[in-house]
């Protein structure tokens, strides 16, 4: 009986040591399947972090292209405004050219921009032998800026009425269109002023508001042969304008447009 007893121990003693033997393998195995799961995810973790590192690396390089292509967008938009300006200038200049040299300047619409340049008015001046009118490109082209009187009017009025500036009125008093001289004493009446670039800027300004201005009294219509009537005596003063327009315009671009 006792031998019985031995027996039936050892037989448990063993199943315990099988049991926990296999319990020890198990857990072995879970163990490595842990540390491989515990890889694969180190493994995918890396793969993520390097995936959003290259994504943020695209993203960014896409943001500089974008940034590129909208910078470029911006040149060729620039480049096709500057364009269609310049095409308005030119065919602005080439119309009042054409106007001036096939003396239509008496019927032309004074309140257009020529575009002529402070340069063109200078190489007038001195082919005209102006030289009372040297110096005064730039205030032309900024009185048309300004008021809108066409330049070249301005300039051809102030040659005839200066005498391409060597009248007294021009070298005394500044005075180039011959600016309120009338009456008895049409010196001592005309208008005065600090320099030939206040004086344009005057002309300009009073064109453009009393000559030229619907509703005004003294307008009569938008060209010279309106104007002419009230701004002076002679009877043939816009074509005698219109006459040094063709002049001026000829100096100016002597090549033509």
């Amino acid at each position: 009986m006792q031998r019985y007893g031995w027996v039936a121990y050892l037989f448990f003693t063993i199943a315990a040591l099988s049991g926990l033997l296999y319990l020890y393998e198990q857990n072995q195995q879970q163990q490595q399947r842990y540390e491989r799961l515990t890889q694969q995810i180190d493994d995918l973790q890396t793969v993520y972090e390097e995936a959003v590192q290259e994504l943020t690396e695209v993203h960014d390089e896409n943001r500089e292209l974008i940034q590129d292509l909208e910078d470029a967008l911006y040149r060729i938009e620039t480049v096709r405004q500057r364009n269609t300006q310049l095409e308005s200038i030119l065919l602005n200049q080439r119309q009042t050219y054409r106007d001036a040299v096939g003396m239509r300047g008496a019927s032309m619409t004074v309140l257009t921009r020529s575009h002529f340049t402070a340069r063109q008015y200078e190489r007038a001046w001195s082919r005209l032998g102006a030289g009372g009118l040297k110096g005064t490109g730039e205030a032309l082209v900024r009185a048309e800026e300004t008021y809108g009187v066409n330049s070249l009017v301005l300039a051809a009025i102030a040659l005839l009425e200066s005498g391409a500036g060597k009248s007294r009125l021009a070298r005394e008093k500044n005075n180039l269109f011959g600016l309120g001289a009338g009456g008895a004493d049409p010196y001592g009446s005309a208008l005065s002023f600090s320099s030939r670039e206040q004086c344009i800027n005057y002309a300009a300004r009073l064109l453009c508001n009393r000559y030229l201005s619907r509703g005004s009294r003294m307008y009569r219509g938008e060209d010279l042969s309106a104007v002419g009537p009230n701004y002076a005596a002679d009877p043939e003063w816009a074509e005698k304008v219109s006459r040094h327009m063709s002049r001026i315009a000829r100096a100016a671009i002597p090549g033509g447009i």
